[in-house]
Order: structure tokens, then C-alpha cells, then sequence
């Protein structure tokens, strides 16, 4: 094939160089490669040096672009020039599959980048990013998701081997909105074994719905339900539903009886199945509300950065130029790393991408769904098993989404061996999700631990079976380190769980795993919840009382280094014969404010130690006497002195430390002072 004529306005350097080779979209990704002195080197892709006059002179749409980019940051961090620039460019290695995005380092200095162009150009065969869609509702949008859909279903292993029953053939749920008949809705009961295809919704209410289902509108919906008087999402919800080919919905405002309890526990109790066995979740992210619907026209993107010539490998059937040469466009922007789904992604004026991300119910329903619909703020989305991709084929960036649920925890019957690296990272994984979902709002703070059971049935063949509020009975010793974000109250003013639960206030929290490794010091005694519904047996709980055999070690502030940041404590008594107690620190990391601790007697509680030659730290908790309400809330077992959790602290010794010390730590050493401490069972509520 003859050498494509050179466009106008490039340079020979440019079209002869970087633009003949495809942008190094065919070469070894770039990556990033260190020697042994720590020295940066770049590795793969096309490079090629410009001298720098060159360069600077140069105004093809190419070296313009590079220098927009690049010339201000080189500027700010070099106060001289180089006489010639490198230059590399290539696809980065962390692009996969249809999803491109290419590396750009001039002079050690890097850029990502993602590049698109439209379907029919000649480029189309090579590059697979197109533009991204901001109009999700309008029809060639849905039809374009109901594809991606099927094709997820066909072309899926890691999907197909998830889902629970072949589609069409699912348990249905009690009830269901009846869309076949937009204009006359109707609410279907189902019988025990009916199976079909449906679809559910996901969505922040937000606000009150004055026309949800209740017992006194009941039979009147089993009759007709007035689409009129349904708030924007629910109405949005019916249209993507039907555009699917579907005609059956669930909605948990319509599908569950609002004021009757027994229900509610009912339906409760088959959350897990309702998301787990939908064909599709509907999930509304862009709407804060459920009177503003999810179907509005999206902002469009950005102008791209540059308009490039592609020249289209040989073998491409398509019509080539009159030179014989076949020569595509494509568009060079920013990566996109904004079109996310993580609960902390906001749009460049600050505003939330998804609103179903920062609220507790929503979690659940994500990950339990087989594949859902996403509907951002900025475009359309499909998440399944498999990955999440912009419908339309818009580049998306991956690193941002929600971390999926192990596959593990869909087979149930499979069994895990405790302690093999598998159950290791579901265990991790299990915390991941409860970080996470401590960051997002409850309504009712009381919901802290239903709105997470059908998570944990699902996590409970491989860690339970004994779910108390929100811990493994098989893991309670090392899942006790985890600390909250920011305080909370000393005395909440509605019970949610036991103080040594995460689930005891609504705060965000953490899980200290480098905290729980050592040798265990403390034993579970015993361990018992109260649950509120026996029906819920993940649900919420109305009492919790945990037993541990360990030491009660007094102590108090180091007034020395009071810190309004960091708080050491120090023991009342040396429990270490060889150093004095103020030589033994408390690294004291508080659930409440401090000023709430002042004047209260409180105590460490040894769960883990570990040592080295020259260290021995205990990791626990530091707990203080429990108030007669809470003990009549919490169901103490004991008639005796009761305790809650206000804290972890590690205490930490190092023998180097002395300077007039060559002393090191043996078996028999730490042996001996372990067991000068006096062990007592100590109940927690």
C-alpha cells in the first residue's frame, strides 16, 4: 500500500513518525521500569526525540497538542532546557480488552489519555472507545443497552456461572408491578413456585411517597395503580423496563406493604433473592430523589483536546483514499476517570456522580445483582460479574468501581477451607464491604444492621454460621480492631448494636487488620444477640453480651503528652517487671471524644500479643464501666461489674529502647510475664 499523503499543517517528524505508527497502539504497552539506584525509565510503546526549538516552533496539531500539555509542568520543575526532547506514546498497560487508553511521556513527565471516534469512520476497526451517551433515555440509548445486556448473557462465563437460575426460569418475588399495560398498572400477587423474568429497581427515595403500597390501598393497586400519580423515578423505571422487552417490576415502595410489619419481616427476609434473581437492576444513581427521575438529557462531555489522523493498518476492506492509502480520525482527551461509580466520585462542580452510593440500602442491592443498569449523572452504564462498561462503548475507567462480591459466595454448597488464602481474602473482602458501607446514610440509623443482612447470608456458609451484630463467631477475637473514623456518642440515644460492634453508632469505620496478627491472649467465653425479629436472623438486635477471659489492666492519662490528635495512656501499675509504667505507653486510639472520658476510670483489655528480640506489644481494647441504661438495654448477663468498649490501644515495649540495656526477648521470657498477669472473665455489652 502507497504511503498516505501527509495532511496539511503536520510535520514530517510528526506524520512520518508518531501518526505512521498508529500512536504505538500496536506496540508492547508502556510501562514504568526502575533499576536497583531507584532511576525511572519508561519501557514499550513509540518513542522518537525533537529538539526542543523544534518542537517550540512547530505548530502541527500534534506538537501543539503536546505542548499545551506538557510545556507549563516542564516549565514549573526545571529551571533550564534540555536541547532535545523524548517523546513516547503508546497504549498503557492497564488497558484491556476494547477499552483503549494510551500513555503520552514527554521527558519523563507522563499524561493518560483516552482516544474515541465515531462508528463508520475508517479508524472504527481499530480504535473501539466512541463517544460517550448523554442522552440515556432517549430510544437508540436503550435499545444499545438492552444489547449489551444480551450480550452479557451470551458471551459471559464468569456472569453465567453466578446466576442462580437460567433466565426466564427464577422464582418470581410476592409481588410485582404489572407493566405490559403502561396507561393501567396493576400490582400481581404471586403463587409459591411461579417463575419468569423481572426486573427490580434500585433507588434513593429521599423523600416521602405519599402513593406507596399500604393495606388500605392494597386491593385498589391489585385493580389499577394510576402511572400519574407515581413520583419521576418510579415512572422512568416503568419505561426502562418495558424498553427492555420486559413487563414485570418490582419496586420495594410498591411491591411491599408499607405499614404492616409482619410483611415487611417477610419481605425482608427475601431481599437477597429479589436482586439476586432479577433479570436486570434498574439502578437510578443520578436522582437524590424519587420525584426526579433518572431519564433527563446528561451534560455533554468536554470539546477533545485534539483531532488526529489515524492511518488504518493494511488489510482493512473499507474504501481507501485516492492515494491508496486509508486514513481514519480519531479524538484525544483527558481519561475520563470522572464517568465512575465509587461513592466518592463527583463531577468537576463537586456535585456526587451517584446518588445510590452513598446510601446504606443501595449497597446490598448492587452487589447482589447479577447485572444492573447504572445510570450516572454523566451517562448509562452496565455492571455485571464480568466489568463495567459505558453503553456505547465510551471508555471507562475501572479502577474507581465498586469491588465485586467473591464468586465463592454464590455457590454456597462449595466449601471453603478456613484459613486458606481463599477464605483469607473473603474474610478481607467481608470488611471491604463494611467499610464501605459505614460511609454511606441510613435514614433510620436503627436499619445499621438489616440493611446489610442479605449481604451476610451470603457471606455466611463460608464465615458463619454465627452472625453476632455484624461479626463471624469463627473470627470475634480479630474482628474486634476495627476503629471509627471520627467519635461518637458515649450514650446514643437509640440502641443499634453493643458497643463492640461496628454497628453500635452510624459513624464510618475502619478494620485494623495489621492490628489482629500476634498470638491470642484473650478467650471467648461466651457470645449471645437478642435478635429483634427470630425471622432475621442477620438482622437488627435488641442486646448483645460478649465474655472474654483476658486481664483488666487499670489506667490513665499520660497528662505529659496529652495530644489532641493522638492520645497516650499509661498503666495505673508496671505489668512488665523490668520497666517502670510510664515507661509502658497505651497507644490510644478513642470511639468518643475525650472529653466525655475525663474523670472516667477506665481500663486495657489484652486480645493479642506479639513480639520480636526487642519488643513485645499487646493490641486490645480499652473499656470503662457500663451505665445502669445501658445494661438494661444490652441484656448483661452478669450481676457483677459489666463494661463497654470506648477504644483500641496497643501497648508497646522495646527493650532496645533502654539505653543501658542489652537485653533480648525469649520464648521463656515472654512466657514468664504473660503469665504474672491475672486473667478474670469480663463482660462486654
Amino acid at each position: 500500500m502507497a504511503s498516505p499523503s501527509r495532511w496539511p499543517k503536520f510535520c514530517a517528524t510528526a506524520w512520518e513518525g508518531v501518526v505512521a505508527s498508529q500512536y504505538g497502539l500496536f506496540c508492547d504497552p508502556v510501562y514504568e521500569h526502575r533499576d536497583r539506584l531507584g532511576n525511572r525509565f519508561w519501557m514499550g510503546g513509540y518513542d522518537y526525540t525533537i529538539s526542543t526549538v523544534e518542537w517550540l516552533k512547530c505548530g502541527c496539531p500534534w506538537c501543539r497538542f503536546l505542548a499545551k500539555r506538557f510545556l507549563r509542568r516542564m516549565r514549573r520543575q526545571r529551571n533550564e532546557w534540555r536541547v532535545e526532547v523524548r517523546v513516547k506514546v503508546g497504549r498503557y498497560l492497564w488497558s484491556q480488552g476494547d477499552d483503549q487508553g494510551i500513555i503520552i511521556v514527554v521527558d519523563g513527565y507522563e499524561g493518560y489519555f483516552t482516544l474515541w471516534t465515531t462508528e463508520g469512520d475508517p479508524a472504527a476497526r481499530w480504535i473501539k472507545n466512541r463517544i460517550i451517551i448523554p442522552h440515556v433515555g432517549w430510544p437508540y440509548a436503550l435499545a444499545e443497552a438492552k444489547t449489551c445486556v444480551e450480550e452479557c448473557i451470551r458471551n459471559h462465563p464468569q456472569c453465567q456461572a453466578v446466576a442462580p437460575y437460567p433466565i426466564g426460569a427464577a422464582p418470581l418475588p410476592t409481588r410485582l408491578i404489572d407493566c405490559s399495560d403502561p396507561g393501567c398498572l396493576r400490582l400481581v400477587e404471586t403463587n409459591p413456585g411461579m417463575c419468569g423474568t423481572y426486573v427490580a429497581l434500585s433507588y434513593v427515595w429521599g423523600e416521602e411517597q405519599p402513593h406507596q403500597t399500604t393495606k388500605a390501598n392494597l386491593s385498589l393497586y391489585k385493580d389499577r395503580i394510576d402511572p400519574a400519580i407515581l413520583p419521576q423515578t418510579l415512572r422512568d423505571a416503568i419505561h426502562v423496563t418495558r424498553a427492555l422487552g420486559i413487563n414485570l417490576l418490582w419496586i420495594d415502595g410498591l411491591c411491599i406493604v408499607q405499614d404492616s410489619e409482619k410483611d415487611m419481616h417477610h419481605e425482608l427476609a427475601r431481599m437477597r433473592n429479589v436482586y439476586r434473581h432479577a433479570f436486570v437492576t434498574i439502578d437510578a444513581s443520578s436522582a437524590a430523589r424519587v420525584s426526579e427521575g433518572f431519564l433527563q438529557d446528561r451534560e455533554l462531555i468536554p470539546m477533545p483536546e485534539a483531532v488526529l489522523p489515524f492511518i488504518c493498518p493494511s488489510g482493512n476492506s473499507a474504501e481507501q483514499s485516492a492515494d491508496g492509502a486509508l486514513v481514519g480520525m480519531f479524538y484525544l482527551g483527558e481519561i475520563w476517570s470522572k464517568y465512575s461509580t465509587w461513592q466518592d466520585s463527583e463531577d468537576v462542580d463537586g456535585k456526587p456522580l451517584s446518588h445510590t452510593v452513598s446510601r446504606g440500602w443501595c449497597l446490598q442491592e448492587r452487589l447482589l445483582s447479577t447485572r444492573s443498569l447504572v445510570f450516572t449523572s454523566e451517562t448509562l452504564q452496565l455492571r455485571c460479574h464480568t466489568q463495567t462498561q459505558n453503553v456505547g462503548g465510551a471508555h471507562h475507567d475501572g479502577d474507581n468501581d465498586v469491588p465485586r462480591l467473591p464468586d465463592a459466595v454464590f455457590h454456597p454448597d462449595r466449601h471453603v477451607a478456613p484459613g486458606s488464602d481463599e477464605w483469607k481474602h473473603i474474610h478481607e473482602r467481608w470488611w471491604d464491604i463494611v467499610e464501605d458501607y459505614t460511609y454511606r446514610k441510613l435514614t433510620n440509623p436503627s436499619d445499621r444492621l438489616v440493611a446489610i443482612s442479605a449481604l451476610a447470608e451470603m457471606f455466611a456458609p463460608t464465615l458463619g454460621p454465627d452472625y453476632l451484630a455484624g461479626h463471624w463467631r469463627n473470627t470475634l477475637l480479630e474482628d474486634l480492631f476495627w476503629s471509627y473514623d471520627s467519635f461518637c456518642s458515649l450514650s446514643p440515644t437509640e440502641y443499634c448494636g453493643p458497643s463492640w460492634s461496628w454497628a453500635y453508632t452510624d459513624n464510618s469505620m475502619s478494620w485494623r487488620d495489621s492490628w489482629e496478627t500476634g498470638v491470642p491472649f484473650a478467650e471467648i467465653i461466651r457470645c449471645t444477640v437478642t435478635l429483634q425479629n427470630e425471622d432475621l436472623p442477620f438482622g437488627s438486635v435488641t442486646g448483645a453480651s460478649l465474655i472474654l477471659r483476658s486481664s483488666l489492666l487499670p489506667c490513665k492519662w499520660n497528662l505529659e503528652q496529652l495530644d489532641p490528635v493522638e492520645y497516650d495512656l499509661v498503666p495505673e501499675f508496671p505489668i512488665f517487671s523490668w520497666l517502670s509504667s510510664l515507661d509502658q505507653r497505651l497507644y490510644f486510639k478513642s470511639d468518643v471524644d475525650i472529653t466525655d472520658l475525663l474523670g472516667i476510670r477506665m481500663w486495657f483489655l489484652p486480645l493479642k500479643h506479639y513480639y520480636s528480640p526487642h519488643e513485645l506489644c499487646m493490641n486490645g481494647l480499652v473499656v470503662c464501666r457500663a451505665d445502669t441504661d445501658v445494661l438494661h438495654s444490652a441484656g448483661a448477663y452478669s450481676q457483677g461489674d459489666v463494661y463497654r468498649r470506648v477504644g483500641l490501644a496497643t501497648l508497646w515495649d522495646s527493650v532496645a529502647a533502654k539505653e543501658d540495656s542489652m537485653d533480648t526477648l525469649n520464648d521463656s521470657d515472654v512466657y514468664s510475664m504473660l503469665s504474672q498477669i491475672p486473667r478474670v472473665d469480663i463482660e462486654l455489652v
